[in-house]
């Protein structure tokens, strides 16, 4: 039997008065019949639904100002098509986005679009999950509020969530947290189901799955109470996501708003976002800050382009030049947990990541293949979205080291 045409469904959704209604938007959206809670963040349904999260989950809206959009014009030097030498071979940018699941690549020199490519499911209008790149917008977010002087980075969590007190994060400044050097035993382990981060998963909603515990916390303002600490972590660095999460949490209390008003307020509107992102929600009201936001893939490279420019939007200053001058300037972290490429110094700070390099190059980065990279002596920043089947790779390999020879071959091949 045909199918109905995908115009005239549409138009049945109108005249019926349903546009909105779920069995529409997943008509029109081409949703996978099989979506489910606990498989939407792997592959191959991850295709879709990272580019349709809010059918998916709750979530809230982080606005945009439609009066004030930073333009992004064509460069001169605009190229549909172009090849790398990459994993020791020379390739095509779409042979590239095949083999790594890429649904969106754009490429920014000197402020101007050099490349823009959509594959998948994924269109220049439409949000996509950011992953750990929500991370770096929410480190952004407390450097402005910290020149504010609305939070001290030298307080510690408790001053400002007394419900965290006796966490494993009570007793570390806001400082260690931004820099993940924090006393909290949370644990992150992604093909680990029973670590913190899995479990976490469960309290705020992410997944039903099996492993999840019967009775266990429900939302975030349960959850991260009930992790402990482990003193021997502090001033060390270790990858640990809930992390930012209490990083919005105190942004919060400190200024009695929403963690996506805050968002909208003090970055999104004054850097000059073209649409509105917005961040998933659990059904205690709790915002996850360190891995649910969502924005088209300009609106991701207007970040790069606020930390490419020092901050600065429309010839004002957004987020403060020092706090971006000192993401770059970082000497390499000692207690790095892995042996560093030679010749690189790489460190976290402020929950951006310094490549270490010669050029000062910061990147933003989540699982499953999500970039914003930064690198300022070339005046190039790199946006792309992905879907990897796993959240380090596809099964078969790990991108996560792969992905900074991209970064570089890309930043060689326009520099």
């Amino acid at each position: 039997m045909n199918k109905t045409p995908a115009s005239l469904s549409l138009c049945l959704c109108l005249l019926t008065g349903v546009l909105f209604n779920s069995a529409c938007l997943a008509e029109q959206g081409g949703r996978p019949d099989n979506v489910t809670l606990s498989n939407f963040q792997f592959g191959p349904v991850n295709r879709w639904s990272f580019s349709h999260l809010r059918e998916v989950l709750p979530t809230v809206n982080i606005e945009h100002d439609g009066d004030r959009v930073l333009a992004l014009n064509r460069s001169d030097s605009f190229v549909s098509e172009f090849s790398v030498r990459f994993e020791g071979r020379e390739q095509t940018v779409d042979e590239i986005a095949k083999d790594w699941y890429v649904d969106g690549l754009l490429i920014l020199k000197d402020g101007n679009v050099i490349f823009e490519k959509y594959y998948g499911h994924l269109t220049k209008e439409r949000p996509h999950l950011m992953n750990s790149v929500s991370k770096s917008v929410v480190g952004l977010l407390a450097g402005k509020l910290e020149h504010d002087g609305i939070v001290d980075f030298s307080k510690p969590v408790s001053h400002y969530v007394p419900a965290l007190a006796a966490s494993g994060w009570g007793p570390d400044s806001l400082r260690n947290v931004l820099d993940m050097k924090d006393g909290s035993d949370y644990t992150e382990d992604y093909p680990d189901f029973s670590t913190t981060f899995r479990i976490q998963d469960c309290a705020v909603g992410w997944t039903d799955a099996d492993y999840c515990p019967e009775n266990g916390p429900r939302g975030g303002y349960e959850f991260f109470p009930t992790i402990g600490r482990d003193e021997s972590n502090v001033g060390k660095f270790k990858y640990r996501s809930g992390s930012t999460d209490v990083l919005g949490w105190v942004l919060e209390e400190a200024t009695g708003q929403p963690l996506a008003e805050l968002i909208s307020e003090h970055i999104w509107k004054p850097m000059g976002a073209e649409f509105d992102a917005f961040i998933t929600v659990d059904e205690s009201g709790f915002v996850l800050a360190d891995h649910g936001m969502n924005s088209t893939l300009r609106d991701l490279g207007r970040v790069g382009l606020l930390v490419l420019n020092k901050g600065r939007a429309f010839g004002q200053q957004v987020v403060p030049a020092a706090f971006i001058e000192d993401m770059h300037a970082q000497p390499g972290e000692p207690t790095w947990p892995s042996k560093p490429t030679e010749g690189l110094k790489p460190y976290y700070r402020s929950f951006w990541w310094g490549t270490g390099n010669d050029g000062h190059d910061l990147g933003g980065f989540g699982i499953h293949g999500q970039t914003v990279y930064v690198a300022p002596e070339a005046g190039i920043v790199i946006a792309l979205y992905s879907t990897w089947p796993r959240a380090d790779g596809d099964g078969t390999a790990q991108y996560w080291g792969a992905n900074g020879g991209l970064m570089d071959a890309l930043v060689t091949k326009f520099r």
